[in-house]
């Protein structure tokens, strides 16, 4: 979920940026959250106006350009940047995408403004689709890194107690504070704070505030991308190498796993972008 909500923020800058009127453009990023978890293929693209189609021209063009066209023709009858939350669908529809990623979503102001947009407006349109593509790509490395360290600190702890808990909310709603911690795990704020404090010990999480009250914590790739931490300089450290297996690792694994699940189906109703107190 911090993919999408971080996508969120992302795409808030994206559509004031290209906005020329006064309507809410996040009124529909309930509805959108709700449509990236929606199994139904079909949901999205039923609610979208019947004037957008394929022409048969389309056939003679990349996939990636049919799937931005039908952004285009979205945000030419809508007048908004809003077509832009339809990308992952559309990505999806034609086939490029095996479920909708929050990450590409986007699109260009020159869709919403041109009848037919120039040769240099869909290239621009394409890197930015590629460069969302990697960056996605890289913070998904970054959550299975986190992954892999929360189970070695897990396995690593004589009493893990709340620990794995914690490390699978965090996975999920990755800003984190005592107050939140204790509503969703069920602890007492001062419990709540103990248990923070561990994950910072073992380097997991990183305190990105220094006071006694409402305090924040990120995991650290988050904290170091938004400024609170310092990244490591020189050549990456290498990664230890995989725990050796055995059965009560793998118990371990699987519980940390059903943890996960747990926090999941939790968290399931929250579409909006959570607050700190949440």
């Amino acid at each position: 979920m911090y993919l999408i909500y971080r996508r969120l923020d992302e795409l808030r800058s994206i559509m004031s940026a290209d906005s020329s009127t006064t309507v809410d453009l996040f009124d529909r990023f309930d509805a959108w959250a709700a449509g990236l978890a929606d199994r139904d293929p079909l949901a999205w693209r039923d609610a979208l106006p019947t004037a957008i189609g394929e022409p048969p021209v389309a056939a003679e063009h990349p996939a990636l350009i049919r799937a931005l066209d039908r952004v285009r023709q979205h945000a030419r009858i809508e007048g908004t940047a809003l077509p832009w939350l339809g990308l992952p669908f559309a990505l999806r529809d034609i086939g490029l995408t095996a479920t909708p990623l929050p990450c590409l979503a986007g699109g260009a102001k020159a869709f919403r403004l041109k009848r037919k947009p120039d040769v240099g407006d869909w290239l621009a349109t394409v890197r930015a689709v590629e460069a969302a593509a990697r960056d996605g790509l890289e913070r998904l490395h970054d959550l299975e890194r986190f992954h892999r360290d929360a189970q070695r600190a897990i396995v690593a702890q004589f009493r893990p107690g709340a620990l794995p808990r914690l490390l699978a909310l965090a996975v999920h709603q990755p800003l984190l504070s005592p107050q939140a911690v204790a509503h969703h795990l069920g602890l007492s704020v001062a419990g709540a704070s103990k248990l923070l404090e561990r994950a910072v010990t073992a380097e997991l999480l990183v305190e990105i505030t220094q006071r006694r009250s409402w305090r924040l914590f990120l995991p650290h790739d988050l904290a170091v991308e938004f400024g609170y931490a310092a990244s490591k300089r020189g050549r990456p450290a290498k990664e230890p190498p995989a725990l050796p297996a055995s059965r009560a690792l793998v118990d371990t694994f699987d519980t940390f796993d059903r943890e996960m699940a747990e926090i999941d189906k939790l968290l399931s109703g929250i579409v909006q972008v959570p607050s700190a107190s949440d």
